[in-house]
């Protein structure tokens, strides 16, 4: 994740498959369902058992389902084949909800699951990733993951799968509203794999340590407050929720690898100069659209990285003018510009006025200098994007 460029195209991170094509599969998902039933779980909170404290004929049927032949192909299909797929046993479990009309959300830890979230924080590792797979058991038809970067939705019946990065995938559960209401409990599997190159075997390995931590610490957590009877068990729930909306509305608006990658080059530029943070995030939009474009991609992901870092070109245009003293002659011009909101797109103007700004700073007395060539950059690679139509309006 830290070494990912952000002019990349960004492939999803969820995958998806089902695993209803093995009779032997169909038969382990029917039985660990029927013995979850049979443990009269609650019919008002979510109830949750571990992997390894499971009996000897369910856990041995759990273990079948993840070693399953479809799920590692699933995986190797869009990883390739020298990829390690560690299976992490110490965070798997048995998931179940509750039917909508008895269940009890409110002012419970049950709510995280509703709240917009990333389930863990190791974003930061790179070259390995922990994937949670969801396995459903039954005619599901009420109650929905949506992955909302991508944006997909999922809505897992019996035998259906879907994968996603643990540590960088934003998500939530929602329920749908449809007239025909799960009668069940609905029941899921939460099988979790390790993911990494060969070559990147510590690191896979670390990664996993640290994920089956903090999913414990995590699942403590959360047990504690599930019943709330005092009012600082409340104020944890309220801090849980709190903590996770804003996790998640970091990753959602700004990206966590955009914050690695500016603050890298921020204080590799503290070092050198000030034009090696200059160039070096002035022209990540540019990029980032072209090569999205070229491989057919238009998602949230892609809208958030460039208005992010078309912004950053936008404040760094002005300061240069500030320093230049530009600004100062030409406000006169943006008066007028101001009118022309009315009868224009705000977006044209907006990029009419950049044009203006980089033409201004142009010296015509030093032709070769670095901030010439910052500008004429800028004039080439605005003209690519509009020419190319890209028909871009993410300001």
């Amino acid at each position: 994740m830290l070494f990912y460029l952000p002019w990349k195209h960004q492939n999803k991170r969820v995958y998806s498959c089902n695993i209803n094509d093995n009779v032997d599969n169909v038969a382990n998902v029917d039985s660990i369902r029927d013995w979850t039933i049979s443990q009269n779980p609650s019919n008002e909170r979510s109830t949750h058992w571990w992997y390894n404290e499971l009996p000897y004929d369910i856990h041995k049927r759990f273990y079948s389902i993840a070693k399953c032949d479809k799920i590692y192909d699933m995986f190797n299909s869009v990883l390739g084949n020298d990829y390690c797929i560690d299976i992490l046993d110490d965070m798997n479990e048995i998931y179940i909800s509750a039917p909508t009309e008895t269940s009890k959300l409110n002012d419970t830890s049950d709510n995280i699951f509703y709240t917009r979230h990333i389930d863990g924080p190791y974003f930061y590792i790179p070259f390995a990733s922990c994937y949670r797979l969801i396995v459903g058991l039954d005619d599901n038809k009420e109650i929905s993951t949506v992955f909302n970067l991508i944006p997909e939705v999922h809505t897992l019946k019996k035998c259906d799968v879907v994968a996603f990065d643990f540590h960088r995938e934003c998500h939530y559960i929602v329920k749908n509203n449809i007239e025909e209401k799960n009668k069940e409990m609905r029941v899921i599997l939460k099988i979790h794999y390790c993911v990494y190159p060969y070559w990147a075997y510590y690191i896979g390995k670390l990664l996993g340590k640290l994920s089956i931590i903090y999913n414990k610490n995590f699942r403590n957590l959360f047990l504690f407050t599930l019943n709330t009877n005092s009012t600082y068990e409340k104020i944890v729930v309220k801090s849980m929720i709190l903590t996770t909306k804003l996790v998640h509305d970091i990753e959602f608006y700004i990206g966590y690898n955009n914050i690695s990658f500016i603050f890298i080059i921020f204080c590799f530029s503290l070092k050198t100069n000030y034009y090696v943070f200059l160039f070096c995030t002035s022209f990540v939009h540019y990029f980032r659209i072209i090569d999205s474009v070229n491989n057919n991609c238009n998602n949230l992901i892609l809208k958030r990285d460039y208005r992010l870092y078309n912004v950053i070109y936008i404040i760094q245009l002005l300061y240069l003018c500030y320093l230049h003293n530009i600004l100062s002659s030409i406000r006169s011009y943006f008066i007028y510009l101001i009118y022309l909101i009315y009868i224009i797109p705000y977006q044209h103007i907006i990029n009419f006025c950049k044009i203006v700004l980089l033409l201004h700073l142009f010296n015509n007395d030093y032709l070769f200098t670095l901030n010439n060539i910052y500008v004429s950059s800028h004039l080439l690679l605005s003209s690519v994007e509009y020419f190319q139509d890209f028909n871009i309006n993410y300001l």
